[in-house]
């Protein structure tokens, strides 16, 4: 149960870390720098990011990533 809160958790400060950088007009999203500030890996970053894309809270297009 601990993971699957740990996991919920990382979606949600992703999504947060997500909003601040392109409400701030970002041109590029680092996942290293998200990872660094929430404090887990890049590839939980990425995979995690995949998961909101695929619930449609964030999508991509032209090579950026905007919120929905």
């Amino acid at each position: 149960m601990e993971n699957i809160e740990q996991l919920e958790n990382y979606e949600m400060k992703i999504y947060k870390e997500l909003a601040d950088e392109l409400s701030e007009g970002a041109k590029r999203v680092s996942y290293e720098e998200i990872a660094r500030r929430i404090g887990c890996s890049r590839s939980t970053v990425r995979y995690n990011v995949g998961k909101l894309m695929s619930a449609r809270f964030i999508g991509f297009e032209n090579g950026k990533l905007y919120l929905i």
